[in-house]
C-alpha cells in the first residue's frame, strides 16, 4: 500500500505530494497537522494521533501563493492501528473551494 495508507481503489481524484501545514480546530483546542498528500477529494495528515473513522473535523488549509486560507469540513476515512496519521475526505466543498484546490493541484510539481 505504500506511504499513504488511505490510498486504495476508491480514489477518483488525482493527488499530489505536498508539505502543507493544516490547522485542525475543535471546541477545546487547535492542532497543527502536516498534510503530505492532497487531492480535490481530501488529504492525508501524517504523523498525527488519528481520530476514529467517521469523525468530523474542521480544517484550515493555506495553499502556497494564496493569502486567504481555506476553511474546510472533513471526515476521517482511514486510520490504521499502530500508525500515526489519517486520511480525511472533504465534505461539502463549495465550487470556489474545489476550484482553488484544483488550481493549486494543476500547478503543483509532483504527482503520486
Amino acid at each position: 500500500m505504500g506511504t499513504y495508507p488511505w490510498r486504495d481503489d476508491r480514489r477518483n481524484n488525482p493527488r499530489v505530494n505536498v508539505d502543507l501545514w493544516v490547522d485542525e480546530r475543535d471546541e477545546d483546542a487547535m492542532y497543527f497537522q502536516r498534510a503530505t498528500s492532497l487531492s480535490v477529494g481530501g488529504l492525508y495528515l501524517d504523523r498525527t494521533l488519528p481520530h476514529a473513522n467517521g469523525t468530523r473535523v474542521a480544517l484550515e488549509l493555506r495553499l502556497p501563493g494564496e493569502e486567504r486560507p481555506l476553511r474546510l469540513s472533513g471526515e476521517v476515512v482511514t486510520t490504521r492501528e499502530r500508525e500515526y496519521g489519517m486520511g480525511v475526505r472533504f465534505v461539502s466543498l463549495t465550487l470556489e473551494e474545489r476550484a482553488r484546490i484544483a488550481d493549486y493541484l494543476a500547478r503543483a510539481p509532483f504527482r503520486v
